[in-house]
């Protein structure tokens, strides 16, 4: 391959994402709540932090490119999914600490099981149509188990707290991707 044709390739992959994409003027404006695109609005319509299902969905490029609804709930999933992963990475990171104290590494290894174990449930191929929601009610249920294995073994953490707040931020906006894709099948 020459390097006109090369030129010719990347002049062509620039143009494209050039026109594709949101111009920061534009972004900034949809990442308001206010003036969101419809269909986001609807998948984040019944998330309890409205605002934080837009910003978190509008932070992700492919959500703006999403060909409809059902789109935006496959890059909702996928945006938890990773958090869970995050969430999972950071337990396993205090467990493996040389800091740690040895009593609290049993809870904090189950706590990473736990939100890597949620973050399998954030996936649309796991999530059986009309039982969406109770599916993702079970990665819930994963973050409940490490509070209560953290509160038994009275792990006492100051950066977990905040740690399992923010998933369950995330997961709210799981949820209500979850409750969208029941109300698009029924």
């Amino acid at each position: 391959m020459g390097s006109s044709n090369r030129t010719l390739i990347f002049a062509t992959i620039f143009l494209y994402l050039l026109l594709h994409f949101p111009s920061q003027t534009e972004a900034r404006g949809l990442k308001s709540p206010a003036k969101c695109p419809k269909s986001l609005s609807q998948v984040c319509k019944t998330s309890p932090n409205y605002a934080f299902c837009v910003r978190v969905l509008m932070s992700n490029p492919l959500t703006l490119l999403a060909p409809n609804t059902k789109g935006i709930v496959v890059n909702a999933l996928e945006i938890v999914r990773k958090e869970s992963m995050k969430t999972s990475k950071f337990f396993d990171g205090l467990a493996n600490g040389k800091g740690t104290v040895p009593a609290f590494k049993p809870a904090l290894k189950e706590c990473a099981s736990d939100f890597k174990k949620a973050s399998g449930l954030m996936n649309l191929k796991v999530l059986e149509g009309d039982f969406a929601t109770m599916d993702v009610n079970y990665a819930l249920d994963d973050a409940r188990s490490c509070e209560t294995k953290l509160s038994m073994d009275e792990v006492n953490i100051k950066s977990i707290p905040a740690a399992i707040k923010n998933w369950k931020n995330f997961y709210a906006v799981a949820s209500a991707a979850a409750l969208t894709l029941e109300n698009l099948q029924n």
